[in-house]
């Protein structure tokens, strides 16, 4: 089979660290735009929410009934399954957000406040998702987990630290 007709299968988009990249990118980018309105919440998020984004946006359904909502509740109630696990599946994805991290620092689109302890956006990337062309035929995988992204990250800023843990069964 062709490379460029294949469908991308789940190993793949897993180890693409750059899809990683981005999804981080997104979930600042999304949080900042709800955070930076509110006066009591900081404008970007603890490092400790970003483990929970790849687990989150790299499972279709989740993704879906993330993307398609606007409160932390309403995606529970939409799928209860998104928080089964969700505190293992981050542990066991931490290697892959560390790595999409060094990367976003290194191409210095998001940097990390030692003070704050939050990961913030980078002069140049505060606006925008960043933009990637889709393939022809196929569904773009990478919006589409951008886009989810964005939406976990707007949701986490509308939620408290303790909100957000109790609601998802983590911790941080």
């Amino acid at each position: 089979m062709n490379p460029i007709n294949r469908e991308f299968d789940l190993y793949d988009i897993m180890q693409n660290t750059a899809l990683s990249a981005l999804a981080c990118h997104s979930f600042v980018l999304g949080y900042y735009k709800v955070a930076k309105n509110k006066n009591d919440k900081k404008n970007y998020p603890s490092l400790d929410y970003l483990f929970f984004i790849l687990p989150i946006v790299y499972h279709k359904d989740t993704r879906v009934v993330f993307k398609s909502s606007n409160e932390l509740y309403n995606v529970i109630l939409k799928n209860k399954e998104i928080i089964l696990g969700l505190q293992t599946r981050a542990n066991k994805m931490s290697p892959q957000t560390f790595n999409a991290l060094n990367l976003a620092f290194s191409k210095k689109v998001l940097s990390y406040n030692k003070e704050s302890k939050a990961i913030e956006l980078a002069r140049g990337f505060m606006s925008t998702k960043i933009k990637i062309p889709s393939s022809l035929g196929h569904e773009n995988i990478v919006k589409n987990i951008q886009d989810s992204a964005f939406k976990l990250g707007s949701i986490f800023a509308k939620n408290s630290e303790k909100n957000l843990q109790l609601e998802l069964n983590i911790r941080f």
